[in-house]
């Protein structure tokens, strides 16, 4: 179980907050507007280069999502479904989800990762940068919290690199060792997520006084009709994450 006032510490140190609305976007407490992390890092780590129509169309139907837009709509409803779940205290697969949710929370489940809180806000206000982790779980094995992405679909060749004038992309400096395919975009998002986690220090001391280590993981989860995948986030894209955001400034 997760340590007593977990919640409440999570809730009090949030740093700023989602407004909805026609222009949707993410301010801190002082009412400066941030930049979303995926634009953020389409310009300044992504490559120019285009996602082959393998990595872009995978063989996984998704049934009852059709149409232009269909998965990201798909997506958006089964955060929203799934956020809704883990900040009721009811993180567990149930009658009447969607089936990527329950695929979700059971694969969170069969890993040993508790969700505590979804959807919460973090940022850097200096970087004008502001993004919300979909799941923040416990894990009891190793007495720490642990920052999930959740990605809905995405059954096509994650690792096929984007292509430009018939070559294969890298990522941009710092990352230009790592080809730029959808499996590193997607870890690259979680880094920073996680970094922006990580560098709350007033918030990571009072998890410290709760008992829990100072040290936050990260995974990557896909969830489609047929399968779910957890990539750990390793050590590589955590000793990059401080470079990375040294470009993320805005």
């Amino acid at each position: 179980m997760p340590p007593r006032g977990l919640k409440k510490v999570l809730k009090e140190t949030v740093r700023a907050r989602f407004v909805k609305g026609k222009w949707a976007h993410y301010e801190d407490k002082s009412g400066r507007k941030l930049k979303g992390l995926h634009p953020a890092l389409q310009e300044r780590v992504f490559s120019s280069g285009v996602l082959p129509s393998i990595a872009r169309y995978g063989t996984v139907k998704r049934g009852g999502w059709k149409g232009k837009g269909g998965g990201r709509k798909r997506g958006a409803a089964v955060d929203k479904q799934l956020s809704a779940a883990v900040n009721r205290g009811k993180a567990k697969p149930a009658k009447g989800q969607y089936t990527l949710t329950k695929y979700a929370l059971a694969a969170l489940q069969e890993h040993k990762l508790e969700p505590v809180c979804a959807q919460r806000v973090v940022c850097d206000s200096g970087r004008r940068l502001g993004t919300a982790i979909d799941c923040l779980c416990y894990d009891e094995a190793q007495n720490r919290l642990v920052v999930v992405e959740l990605k809905c679909g995405h059954s096509g060749a994650k690792k096929a690199a984007a292509q430009r004038e018939g070559r294969a992309c890298k990522m941009q400096t710092p990352l230009g060792r790592a080809p730029d395919c959808t499996l590193n975009r997607h870890l690259a998002q979680l880094m920073v997520t996680r970094e922006l986690f990580v560098n709350e220090h007033e918030t990571l001391g009072k998890l410290q006084m709760l008992g829990l280590s100072a040290d936050v993981g990260g995974a990557l989860l896909y969830v489609n009709d047929e399968a779910t995948e957890l990539y750990p986030l390793d050590d590589w894209w955590t000793k990059k994450a401080g470079k990375v955001m040294g470009v993320l400034r805005f």
